[in-house]
Formats: structure tokens, C-alpha cells, sequence
């Protein structure tokens, strides 16, 4: 199978339908140790007649997700893949399937601003 092909996390087959999960412990630490080395980077980098670079906040696990492939018998429900799952979902597990194995976070709360709507020029109309 092709090396660019997104194949389903219990199969290997060619995944269908993706849904998005909350970053394990290892994978965040993964995400931590490349902000270091980014970081240390700049900092040996930097221009020693310069201000020393000026780091945000590390990153937090709230901020990062990871997505699931899965094959078309080994989907879940649509409903549920429109959610984050946590990092300790097992989906696709067969035996939960076409559910699975956490309770995913809930919908955030719709933002009245991103309601508003432009009107769009007469002439974009058909």
C-alpha cells in the first residue's frame, strides 16, 4: 500500500472517516520535547547584540488533538465522530463498535459573533 495512504487504525485497510482524539501523555511529551529543541534553537541562534527571544506559554494538551482513521465497517457513528474524543479512546475497537470507548467532549458553545452574516453584492447572486 502506498506510504501517503491513511489506512484504518485496526485493519490497515484504506481509512474512509476520520475523527479527532485528545493527545496521550507519551504523545505530548513528544510535542513538548520538539517546543525544547525549537526553543534551545532559537535561543543559540539568536543574536547575542539582540533582546534574547521572547518564548509564549508551553503548549498545553488542551490546544492539541490527533486524528483516528477508519476504515467504512469500522466507523463510528457520525455523531460521534463530530466530537473530540479523549486520549484514552479506543475506538475503533471492534467490540464498541459504532460506538466507543469514552465519553467525548462536549459541543463547545455556539459563538454569537460567528453568527452574523456579510450580505454578499447584488451581482454575487445568481
Amino acid at each position: 500500500m502506498d506510504p501517503f495512504t491513511l489506512t484504518c487504525r485496526l485493519c490497515d485497510q484504506a481509512a474512509a472517516v476520520q475523527w479527532q482524539r485528545r493527545l496521550t501523555p507519551g504523545e505530548f511529551e513528544t510535542v513538548l520535547a520538539a517546543e525544547h529543541a525549537r526553543r534551545d534553537q532559537a535561543a543559540l541562534l539568536a543574536d547575542p547584540a539582540q533582546p534574547p527571544p521572547s518564548f509564549g506559554p508551553m503548549p498545553d494538551p488542551a490546544h492539541y488533538t490527533t486524528p483516528v482513521y477508519a476504515c467504512s465497517p469500522h466507523a463510528i457513528t457520525l455523531d460521534a465522530a463530530a466530537l473530540v474524543h479523549q486520549a484514552t479512546c479506543t475506538a475503533p475497537a471492534a467490540a464498541d463498535l459504532p460506538g466507543c470507548s469514552c465519553t467525548p467532549e462536549p459541543v463547545p458553545s455556539p459563538n454569537p459573533e460567528a453568527t452574523a452574516t456579510a450580505a454578499l453584492p447584488g451581482h454575487w447572486n445568481t
